[in-house]
């Protein structure tokens, strides 16, 4: 670098890749723009999306030198000639950085880049624009930046850097060749933490890196800026003491300590490790966040998707994935509390003690209730529920036996059967107490209607009704629908107003019957009428009053 180094560096800009070869964590990123380099295939705009910390200024700077080295374009640039030093160290006349948060006017635009994009280069092969933030130009700068970013000329290259790709508009997105940086991950974090303390001869244990690590949550240059700090706290040593005083993070006993007390149920145990939470001044958020981190990993060792600390896995061998699964959840559910409450201290109570309620074994209760199931669906009984305590978020009904007179061989109830359907479609079970049903051999049954109206009626519904009595025998069985037979109620209907009276022997006075079905020219209505007594049931009769009658 050109000039005198100052006394102090951070290490977060000591140790700035220069180069697509020190990336860390990237590594698409860095191959797909090495071989655009090396192949000469380049494009006039890049948009670099992805958290903060990640890498994508340090990247754009980067491509910037690559494009202008002296020996390129090249995916290898010295970092020794003019435009490599000048470009590290911001001070390019032909790389221009605008900062997006601070200049999100049009005029800051048309200055910085529109009035300047058609001037050729002072020195360089390119001139480089890179927008920091880019999100954060308003509607009018990019309505400003759109036609320079369409049709740029031949020596502009444009790279966008944001966090929140979803603000910049679909216009200005779609010219772009698009790069997604991701979160580091804390393994790749940890070993370059410990690269940077051995150049610093730094002494660092291994435990505290990996707490940096996930303190850093994914950003290179957070875990950098940690390590700084603690490098600085210690005085050339950082222990895993001095990281967790120093950030808050819980100690792994009294984690420990919390999970058991909520793995084994014991209330007295919980609040005592939570007396030495507030005693040693622990953020409640940390606490359920690191108590969390630790219950998650057991989790996933459970299913097989991964390995947990052994210290955990021995705590917590007797839990399973389903108990652990429901913790997971409590704890979520405290930390929402938590964020929205306005005490802290009783959001993280009743998280915990919630979750003493039911954070056990749920497998056990599907067992059980599955074997009862088997157990009346073969026409038997089963043992009452009351042999364990009932969970406290659900009820469950005991089943009544079935009688052996109304149940089908491997079937279901009856009565059992229109109850259920009546929970649910009231007129439907009001229809179905009034018809006469045979069994089948498979188990189903053959229902008969009275009526042609409420035999389509049940056949609208034959989905609803067969999966009904699926529920109750346990096995899928079939339904059939008939229309009247041996054992079908008789119509009872009667669509004769009752209001008119009836005189035995003929129609009342000043009235007469007539049967218009007997002999009536009209064949079309004598079949009316006989598909309505067929549908309704009953004698269809029309009485016609006197000429002038009320």
């Amino acid at each position: 670098m050109s000039g005198e180094a100052p006394a102090h560096q951070v290490l977060a800009r000591k140790y700035r890749p220069q180069g697509f070869e020190e990336l860390v964590g990237q590594p698409g990123v860095s191959q797909t723009l090495s071989h655009a380099l090396s192949s000469k295939r380049l494009h006039h705009a890049y948009l670099f999306t992805g958290p903060r910390g990640c890498g994508k200024t340090t990247t754009a700077r980067i491509l910037a030198k690559g494009l202008n080295c002296v020996k390129g374009p090249t995916p290898q640039p010295c970092g020794e000639c003019a435009p490599c030093r000048e470009i590290a160290s911001s001070s390019c006349l032909d790389v221009l950085e605008m900062d997006a948060a601070s200049n999100t006017g049009v005029d800051d635009v048309r200055q910085v880049i529109i009035e300047t994009v058609a001037l050729a280069p002072a020195r360089d092969r390119y001139k480089v624009f890179i927008i920091d933030e880019a999100h954060m130009l308003s509607n009018s700068a990019f309505n400003a930046l759109l036609k320079t970013i369409e049709e740029p000329p031949p020596h502009a290259v444009f790279i966008l850097a944001t966090t929140e790709v979803h603000k910049v508009p679909a216009t200005i997105a779609s010219r772009c060749q698009r790069f997604k940086f991701r979160p580091v991950a804390p393994e790749p974090l940890a070993e370059h933490l410990a690269a940077i303390a051995k150049k610093e001869k730094v002494a660092v244990d291994a435990e505290a890196l990996h707490l940096l690590a996930r303190a850093a949550e994914g950003s290179l240059r957070d875990a950098v800026s940690l390590l700084d700090q603690c490098r600085s706290a210690g005085e050339g040593r950082v222990t895993v003491e001095s990281v967790r005083e120093m950030f808050g993070f819980v100690s792994a006993d009294l984690l420990l300590g919390a999970a058991r007390a909520l793995h084994e149920r014991d209330a007295k145990a919980l609040a005592g490790w939570l007396k030495k939470v507030y005693e040693e001044g622990v953020e409640p958020a940390q606490f359920l966040k690191d108590l969390r981190a630790a219950i998650e990993a057991v989790y996933l060792e459970k299913l097989g998707a991964g390995a947990a600390d052994p210290a955990w896995s021995a705590a917590l061998s007797g839990a399973t994935a389903e108990g652990l699964g429901f913790l997971l959840r409590r704890l979520n559910r405290a930390l929402e509390e938590l964020r929205f409450g306005d005490s802290p201290r009783l959001a993280l109570e009743l998280g915990l003690f919630s979750a003493l309620e039911s954070a056990h074994d749920l497998g056990a209760w599907v067992a059980r209730l599955e074997a009862l199931e088997r157990r009346l669906s073969a026409g038997g009984g089963g043992p009452a529920l009351s042999a364990a305590p009932a969970p406290s978020t659900a009820r469950v009904e005991a089943a009544a036996p079935v009688p052996a007179a109304t149940a089908a061989s491997g079937g279901a109830d009856w009565p059992a059967f229109v109850a259920a359907v009546s929970r649910q479609k009231l007129a439907l079970g009001a229809i179905l107490e009034k018809c006469a049903h045979e069994t089948l051999p498979d188990g189903g049954w053959i229902i008969r209607f009275s009526r042609q109206f409420d035999l389509d009626g049940a056949e609208r519904s034959r989905t609803f009704l067969e999966e009904a009595l699926a529920a109750l025998a346990g096995r899928p069985l079939k339904l059939q629908f008939a229309l009247g037979g041996a054992g079908a109620p008789p119509a009872t209907l009667d669509i004769v107003d009752a209001a008119i009276p009836q005189t035995p022997g003929g129609a009342p006075a000043g009235a007469r019957w007539k049967d218009v079905t007997e002999g009536a020219p009209d064949a079309g209505a004598a079949g009316a009428l006989k598909k309505a007594e067929g549908v309704f049931g009953g004698k269809a009769r029309i009485v016609k009053k006197p000429a002038g009658g009320a």
